[in-house]
């Protein structure tokens, strides 16, 4: 049944953001994915790069942090259906021509969420994991923070270098984890390593709602980390070769580099 957005009525206005995201996020859960490509839409990239903001390390969030709507129950949604091989693709081949980091993240957690209910990107720094951005999590941005080396899934992702799937933890801080991203009643998660160089630069987490993950969808799920990879490695290497170039303009100008 295709969800529908009845007209605004007599006085009514769409000027809370947190209501319009709730909107937004029951349309989506209510009409699943098919495999037509005009039904997965690419996310635009935008016209500049913005600079990664950075937050100083305070433990687990506390609740004070927190929206409240991040700690509300919520139903996971039904299972996605794959793409078909020509959206696919159209997506792998928007991740591997982007030049910007915020624009491949969201196209390959885009992609991710073909193939599951749920799938929220991390960034791992300095022994901090923090959220990025997600599709079908109440919450995956910024707010999400917490240490790398606290028992948790996600933590024994980042010590043993693979990839985790099993049933989601039910106290600890693996189970508030959850619960900031509204996924608590999962039946299964898996929790993936995004690796570069043998170094663990991110985390992609994905559930399947109330179903298990499909082995073809784990799968597919780590075919999209190791794409993400070869993207983020990319344009670390097209910045390093702009900052080469910059430096040896300034040299040429007589002027000494910042």
């Amino acid at each position: 049944m295709k969800a529908r957005i009845a007209p605004l009525g007599p006085g009514e206005e769409l000027i809370d953001v947190e209501v319009f995201h709730a909107l937004y996020s029951k349309i989506a859960a209510e009409g699943t994915r098919t495999s037509e490509a005009r039904r997965l839409p690419l996310p635009a990239e935008p016209r500049t790069s913005l600079g990664k903001e950075r937050i100083p390390l305070d433990g687990i969030p506390s609740a004070a942090r927190v929206t409240p709507a991040i700690h509300q129950k919520s139903r996971p949604s039904g299972p996605a259906r794959p793409p078909s091989a020509a959206t696919a693709a159209a997506l792998e081949a928007e991740i591997d021509r982007s030049t910007h980091r915020e624009h491949v993240a969201r196209l390959a957690v885009h992609l991710a969420r073909a193939y599951v209910s749920a799938a929220g990107l991390l960034q791992v720094h300095r022994g901090v994991i923090h959220g990025v951005c997600g599709e079908g999590v109440a919450n995956c941005g910024e707010q999400l923070l917490f240490p790398s080396d606290v028992a948790s899934p996600f933590a024994d992702v980042v010590a043993s270098h693979k990839p985790l799937r099993g049933l989601p933890p039910q106290d600890g801080l693996g189970a508030r984890i959850l619960g900031m991203l509204g996924r608590e009643s999962a039946q299964e998660i898996a929790v993936l390593p995004i690796v570069i160089q043998g170094r663990i630069v991110g985390l992609l987490y994905a559930d399947n709602g109330a179903e298990a993950l499909a082995d073809a969808s784990f799968a597919a799920l780590q075919a999209v980390c190791m794409r993400l990879a070869k993207a983020y490695e990319r344009l670390i290497l097209a910045r390093k070769r702009d900052s080469s170039k910059r430096a040896v303009s300034l040299r040429g100008n007589g002027a000494a580099p910042n």
